[in-house]
Parts: structure tokens; C-alpha cells; sequence
């Protein structure tokens, strides 16, 4: 008797959820709902032993976890941030409510419009995320469960243990059954189409919701964005990039006067982009010699038994005398001496030092002239110059590099004082932000790419290698690029096409027939190969091939950091999008062959995959994000370097400086789990309450890495945010198309054509945004800018300004200029010591010279 039941069941089952279930072994049997539980498990069993350890190893290496209060890591990104509330050194878990504790304000004046527009993001998630999942606990669910006895539009089988010798399964399931049957659940009776109008009117709700908090968002971002550009008066809002220069204007003064003559402002100063190649090959050469040098002095320190920098000023005394280094701590933190010179949280105080600003104090003392060169010891420093150090004759290894580095020196003055061939490209400045704001709107030339121009990058954004290229080998670069990044999307279908295959037994028996039949013997194989390896597969996949892009978008050709960012981002949620969801999805249950039921292909597959997301925004929301916290790859870098890699100084001011946190690598899965999120959340309230959970601890792990671990040098003035609001539009249009699929499976085409109307709207929504907030995105309106165009960045005025009413970019921009660096920065000798934020340097002579750290290396990481 219960046999033919459960026997009736499943076919009225079959019949229900469409014709695609009437063949059981060609169908994807999703994972039980036990799945799910064991998720939660495993995931909260590693987010908090996560937690667990970043608290402890917080207190063990702050230096590390809380990078932006070291003192070695002497850049603007860290330093600005240091006026942030101090973490507890003590507490334990005392960093969470002091993290919790900083409002938006302190984040903007202290890490800037970037990282505030990324915060919103996740804030916007979770309030579109909460105000959904009220909607499905409340009303959507309960009428749910009444009508179908689930409380999911999800895989029929996703409560059950999938075991059919299991009694109170079938006991279960038979209730249900005969719940809908009486409640009068066919799929064409009356009562079950009113309960299906309830899909209808709550895509039309959520679609509403997440369109009122993205304007909503949009409009706060863009007022924050104006009142904060249009309050300061820095080099970088003053300048304009022009491209697309004509051969006869590629001269500083026909270029000045040929704007002078448009009347549109004055100019203030310009440079020419020239092909300045060969010193940047230069400087390559330069710097591998240099860092041979370091590290024969280093070795010959060792040598001496200079373990200790006391040492060095007991071994040579007139260093002490002329710098008076004392050695005393600024913080509560113990004395900790590393045996290359680098040295944590030392001051370096001199009373030669008068200037502050000055770059460098060279010695005045006769007595330590070739002090250091022409040591008589016999343990200096040697090697052979033939092949691998292994033939030739053998040179003093200091005085060999020494000689090289002054031969070096030598061809780069003289390099610098040659005519370089001018580019297509110049960097104007103007006197004040609005006749530079005018310009970079302005149509200059009527021909067609004849100066084009646009908002300059900040002078630390530049990227100045490809900024002298040429504009074939650009082009070249942009082409070869693009090429392998569609060869590479191609490829890499297969793997995920591959992994589709793992979610059910029947794909598994064809590639692999003993372990299809191993997987239908043991109930735990099926349950670990199908429920838990692909989602973590999946995960793998979703973290490495992410840094290939970052990678691929470097040698592009970019012409400053943040739009080699802004294309990651477009790469990374490409990847993820179309390999790891669409093409995930489809080729995992979904049959294409009839483009007349893509939307009800598309549904079918998206509802069989509702566990498998569970598991998957489960597992990155509770599990892999508080590993974020760990900073695994900066700790891995910081073990191996500095056993392997750190001989010198410079090496432990490299390792000591913070990751950098690129939008690239952080944003793109978020935007996907949004989009998943949004998909399922009419028909899954366990989705939306593994998204909700998602945001929530992503948003306080991004916020602590932002402000105390991390730094963020590009400078897009939050121009990430049209990317984030286009990617959402695209989220819009699946969930609708998903929906009109759910319905149409249960043949309620009356719903689903009612929500005809909603992309339609949704293309509304974006044709507006485009029309009428891109440009508030890019620009600054005149409006906006304050009375503050008659200051301009003379040394004199901004030396004596009020900084603390400066701006975060003000400050950073303090007497910077658009240069190139090659031609400008200091040809400095070998660091042998550091000291907080001073160098100890050797020059050619043998004199040493203190030297204050500069911002021209901080994009070296």
C-alpha cells in the first residue's frame, strides 16, 4: 500500500516539476538539505578559528596585522591612516567594537573616497538583502508552505535525507504530497495560480527595492563625491590629460599658446610626454646593481661581526657624532633589532637635522671621508666576474659595484640632458579646478582624435613606463592582451564545464565509470564527491584565476594604476560571471538546444543549483572571508623573504610595507554573490540568509583591512561605483528572466507575462543613470567647487596652510608636480641602515648621508 503511494507520488512529482525529471538517471540529483547543515558547520567551525587566530597573531605581530601603524612603512597610504583609533594591544577581541566604532566620516578623511564607495557597496547589500529576506520570512514563505508544504521554490528533494528505506522520509513526504493535493495544488488549478501571482508581485517588490537603494546609493556617493572633490584646490583637479596631440603642437610653449588662444584659462605649467625608453632601461641596470652593492656591504657588516647597529657607531664613531642616533622607542613595544640593518620603530634624531623637509644632509667631516671604502680589513666582501662566480679573476665585490654604480650615475645624467622624441600625450595643468574641469569636457579640434582630452590621474597614479610608449606599441599591447584573454576565457569553459559534471552520478559514470559505480555503492562518496567537492572546487577556482587578470591587465598598457584596476574589475566579474555562473549553470542541468525555452532552461537549472549556491555563499561568507583576515599570502611572503630574500635593508622595508588592497581581486565575487542572491530570493529565503550573512561579515573584514591592515594607492575617486551600478542592472535582468522561467515551469503564463514590463524598466533605470549620473561620476560641477581658486600649490602658500582643514588628496599631493620621476629623483647610494622613517646612505666617496624616506617608491610592493 505505501509502496504504490510513494510510487504515485513520484509520478505525480515528475509530472509537477516538469518532463526533464521523467528519466532519473538523466537528471542532476542536487545534495540533501543535510548538506547544507554540514556547510554550516565546517564554514563556522573555520571563520571562527580564523577570528580566533588573527586576534592572537594581532597581538604577536602587529607590525604585520596592523600594518598601517608601522612606522618602516613611510608612505602616504599608511601614514594618513595613523590618526585612526588605536587598537587595543591587550584585549583580544577588543579590535571589534573599536573597528565597529569608526564612522564613515573618520574613514573618508583617513582612507579616502575609494575606500567609502566600496564600504556603501556591501552597506547597500545588506539593506536590500535584509528588507528581502523580512519580505520571504513573512509573507512569502508562510503562503508557500501552505499551498505546497515547502518552505523553498527549490529542488523537490532538498528536505529529504535521499534515502528512500528511510521511514520517516517517506512519512514526510507523503504528508506533503497529500497536503498540496488537497489544498488543491495541481499545476493548472485555480487555487495554485493565485498562489503563483505571489511571485509576480514580489519580483515587481524586489526589483523596486534593489532600484530604490541603488539611486539612493548612487546619490549619496555622487553628493559625498562633489562636496569632497569641490572643497580642494590639488594639482591633480587642476590638470587635464590631452591625447591624440598633432606633430606640430607637441611642444610646451606651441601647446600653451594654442590653449591660450581657446580663452577657455590660463595655463599654469605643462609637460610633454616623450619616449624616455632608454632611461627607463637605465634605471632597470641602475637598481640591480644597486641592490649587489646593498648587499655586499651587508655581507661585509656580517663579516665584521656588526650584528647590532650599536656596533656600527662603536666601529665607526664619527657616524654617531655627526647624526647623534640615539636609540630610543616610540612606542610601549619591546627593542627589536634585525640582523640586516632593519630596525622597527627606532627614532633617528640628528642635530645636523635643523630641516625637516630637506631631502638629504651629506657629511661634513673630513675624518669620515673613504671611511668605509678604504677599509684595510681582509674580510671585505669578493667573487670571481666569470661565468656563475666560478672563473676569472677575483674583484672586491664594494668597490666593483661601487665603480659600476658610478658608471651608471654617469650615462643617466648625461641621458637626461638629451632630446627625447615627443609623444601624442601632455598633462596641462591650470590655474584653477574649474577652467580644468571645462577643459577635460571641452571639444578642442574638430578633427577626429586630434587633442582629446580628459581628467588627469594623480602624479603617484601615473604609470610612467607606459605613459612613454609609443602609440603602436600601446596598441600592440592592447591587442595582444585582448587576444589572450579570449583565448583564455575559451579554454577555460572546460574546466568548469568539468566541474558541472561532478554534481551528478550519471556525468561522473561517463568520464570515470568505476567511480560512478563507487559513488552509487557508498552513500558518503556520493554525498562528498557531489555535495562538498564541487562547491570547494568551485571556491578554488573562484580565488586563483582572479590574480591571473590582475596580472594580464598590468601588461596592458595602461596609463595609470587605477585604470589598470577599474579593468580588473571588468575582467575578474567577466570570468566569474559568464565561466563560473552562466556557463556553470548551464552546462550543469540546463539543456540549450531549443533557444525558445532558454528562460525556462535557465529556471529549472537555477532551482536544481539553489543547495549547491547555499553551500557556496556559506562557505565564503562564514568561512573564507574571516581568512581574509589572516592576510595568508603577506604572512606566507613575510615567512620566506625574510629567511630567504631580505639581505638588506631595502628588502625589510619592502616587507614591511602593507598589501595592497586591489578592488580587482575583492569586488567582483562580491557583485556575483549579489546577483545569486537577488536570483534566488523569491524562491529561496535560505539564500538570502546566507547572502545577508555574506555582506555583514564581509563589510566588517573589508572595513578593518581598508583602515589598519591594507592600503588602497590607486586614486579613482570613487569611479568604481558605475561599474558596481551596471553589473547590478545586469543582476536585474537574470533575476527577471529567472522568474518569468519559475513560472513558466508551472505553466502560469499569465505571471509570468505580466512581468513583461519589468526589464523594460530595469533598461529605464540604466538608459538614467547613464544619461544623468555618469557625468556627476566623472566630473566635478562647477557648482561644487568652493571659492577656493585663488590658492594655487606654491611651496610658500601650501607650507603654511592649515593642513588639518586639508583634504586626504590635498595632503598626499603637497608639493608634487607633474615630472617624470627619472628625470628628477636622486641618484642615491647604497641604504645600510634604517632608522623609522631615515636612511643611512653611502655615497661614492665613502661619506655617509642621512636621507629622509620619500613617496617615490610606494607603488613598489
Amino acid at each position: 500500500m505505501i509502496e504504490s503511494m510513494i510510487r504515485s507520488l513520484k509520478n505525480m512529482d515528475v509530472q509537477s516539476y516538469g518532463s526533464a525529471y521523467a528519466d532519473d538517471d538523466m537528471i542532476y540529483r542536487p545534495p540533501s538539505g543535510r548538506v547544507a547543515r554540514y556547510q554550516v558547520i565546517i564554514a563556522s567551525t573555520l571563520g571562527l578559528i580564523a577570528v580566533l587566530l588573527f586576534s592572537l597573531l594581532r597581538l604577536k605581530y602587529p607590525k604585520i596585522y596592523v600594518a598601517n601603524f608601522n612606522d618602516l612603512n613611510f608612505s602616504f597610504h599608511s601614514t594618513s591612516r595613523r590618526n585612526l583609533p588605536r587598537l587595543p594591544s591587550k584585549s583580544l577581541f577588543g579590535w571589534i567594537p573599536t573597528v565597529y566604532r569608526i564612522s564613515e566620516s573618520q574613514i573618508l578623511e583617513y582612507a579616502g573616497l575609494d575606500a567609502v564607495v566600496f564600504l556603501e557597496f556591501f552597506k547597500m547589500c545588506i539593506k536590500v538583502l535584509t528588507i528581502c529576506l523580512v519580505f520571504a520570512l513573512v509573507v512569502i514563505s508562510p503562503i508557500r508552505y501552505k499551498f505546497t508544504g515547502r518552505v523553498d521554490h527549490d529542488y523537490p528533494d532538498d528536505d529529504d535525507d535521499d534515502d528512500n528505506t528511510n521511514g520517516t522520509a517517506i512519512v514526510r513526504r507523503v504528508v506533503r504530497e497529500t497536503t498540496r493535493i488537497t489544498k488543491g495544488g495541481g499545476d493548472s488549478g485555480p487555487t495554485y495560480q493565485q498562489f503563483l501571482w505571489l511571485y509576480t508581485i514580489f519580483t515587481y517588490v524586489f526589483t523596486f527595492v534593489v532600484a530604490y537603494f541603488l539611486f539612493k546609493t548612487t546619490n549619496k556617493i555622487i553628493n559625498m563625491r562633489q562636496k569632497y572633490l569641490g572643497s580642494q584646490n590639488s594639482i591633480t583637479d587642476r590638470t587635464v590629460k590631452i591625447s591624440g596631440i598633432p606633430g606640430l603642437l607637441r611642444d610646451e610653449v606651441a601647446l600653451t599658446r594654442h590653449i591660450d588662444n581657446l580663452n577657455i584659462g590660463e595655463v599654469d605649467s605643462i609637460l610633454i610626454v616623450r619616449e624616455w625608453q632608454n632611461l627607463n632601461k637605465l634605471f632597470k641596470i641602475r637598481r640591480k646593481i644597486l641592490r649587489r652593492l646593498e648587499e655586499s656591504w651587508v655581507e661585509y657588516f656580517e663579516k665584521n661581526g656588526l650584528v647590532d647597529k650599536l656596533d656600527l657607531l662603536a666601529l665607526h664613531p664619527q657616524v654617531g657624532e655627526l647624526y647623534n642616533i640615539q636609540n630610543r622607542y616610540t612606542d610601549d613595544e619591546p627593542e627589536n633589532n634585525y640582523s640586516d640593518w632593519a630596525t622597527q620603530t627606532n627614532n633617528l634624531t640628528g642635530s645636523a637635522n635643523t630641516d625637516e623637509g630637506s631631502d638629504s644632509i651629506a657629511a661634513s667631516s673630513v675624518d669620515s671621508l673613504n671611511r668605509l671604502l678604504n677599509d684595510e680589513l681582509n674580510t671585505r666582501p669578493s667573487f670571481r666576474k666569470g661565468w656563475f662566480g666560478l672563473f676569472g679573476p677575483r674583484v672586491d665585490a664594494i668597490t666593483y659595484y661601487s665603480e659600476k654604480l658610478e658608471v651608471i650615475d654617469k650615462e643617466i645624467k648625461r641621458a637626461r640632458t638629451r632630446e627625447y622624441p615627443a609623444t601624442s600625450n601632455a598633462f596641462l595643468t591650470m590655474k584653477n579646478v574649474s577652467q580644468a574641469q571645462m577643459l577635460a569636457q571641452a571639444v578642442l579640434d574638430p578633427k577626429v582624435n586630434h587633442l582629446i582630452t580628459s581628467l588627469a590621474p594623480a602624479p603617484h597614479d601615473i604609470r610612467w613606463d607606459n605613459m612613454s610608449l609609443t602609440r603602436q606599441d600601446r596598441n600592440t599591447r592592447i591587442f595582444m592582451v585582448t587576444l589572450f584573454i579570449g583565448l583564455m576565457s575559451v579554454l577555460l569553459v572546460y574546466p568548469v564545464r568539468y566541474l558541472a559534471s561532478l554534481l551528478n552520478t550519471k556525468s561522473i559514470s561517463k568520464l570515470w565509470p568505476s567511480l560512478g559505480r563507487a559513488i552509487k555503492d557508498h552513500k558518503w562518496a556520493k554525498t562528498l564527491i557531489t555535495g562538498f567537492l564541487p562547491t570547494y572546487i568551485f571556491t578554488i577556482l573562484n580565488i586563483v584565476i582572479p590574480f591571473f587578470y590582475v596580472w594580464i591587465s598590468r601588461r596592458q598598457g595602461f596609463l595609470s594604476h587605477s585604470d589598470e584596476e577599474l579593468s580588473s574589475v571588468s575582467k575578474n566579474f567577466f570570468y566569474i560571471f559568464v565561466n563560473l555562473f552562466l556557463v556553470f549553470t548551464t552546462f550543469g542541468t540546463a539543456s540549450l538546444v531549443d533557444t525558445t525555452r532558454i528562460a525556462s532552461d535557465l529556471a529549472r537549472s537555477l532551482r536544481d543549483l539553489s543547495l549547491f549556491y547555499v553551500d557556496f555563499i556559506i562557505l565564503q561568507g562564514l568561512g573564507i572571508f574571516p581568512f581574509k583576515l589572516l592576510l595568508l599570502g603577506n604572512l606566507l611572503r613575510f615567512s620566506t623573504h625574510s629567511v630567504f630574500r631580505c639581505k638588506t635593508p631595502r628588502d625589510y622595508l619592502k616587507l614591511y610595507k602593507p598589501p595592497v588592497f586591489n578592488f580587482g581581486l575583492q569586488l567582483p565575487q562580491p557583485m556575483l554573490i549579489f546577483i545569486i542572491t537577488l536570483v534566488y530570493s523569491v524562491m529561496s529565503s535560505k539564500i538570502l540568509t546566507a547572502g545577508l550573512l555574506y555582506f555583514i561579515i564581509g563589510y566588517f573584514v573589508s572595513k578593518y583591512q581598508l583602515l589598519y591592515a591594507c592600503v588602497h594607492p590607486p586614486h579613482s575617486t570613487g569611479k568604481v561605483w558605475p561599474l558596481i551600478f551596471s553589473r547590478i542592472i545586469l543582476g536585474l535582468f537574470l533575476f527577471q528572466i529567472t522568474m518569468v522561467g519559475a513560472l513558466a515551469l508551472q505553466n502560469a503564463i499569465t505571471c509570468a507575462s505580466f512581468l513583461a514590463p519589468l526589464p523594460l524598466l530595469t533598461l529605464y533605470f540604466w538608459w538614467s543613470f547613464q544619461t544623468q549620473y555618469i557625468p556627476l561620476s566623472m566630473f566635478i560641477a562647477l557648482r561644487a567647487i568652493e571659492n577656493n581658486e585663488g590658492t594655487t600649490q606654491s611651496g610658500d602658500v601650501e607650507q603654511n596652510a592649515d593642513m588639518a582643514n586639508k583634504t586626504l588628496d590635498e595632503r598626499r599631493e603637497l608639493n608634487t608636480k607633474y615630472e617624470y620621476p627619472n628625470l628628477v629623483d636622486d641618484l642615491d647610494g647604497p641604504m645600510i641602515a634604517l632608522e623609522g622613517n631615515d636612511m643611512l646612505l653611502v655615497n661614492q666617496d665613502g661619506t655617509t648621508v642621512r636621507k629622509r624616506q620619500t613617496f617615490n617608491s610606494e607603488w613598489d610592493y
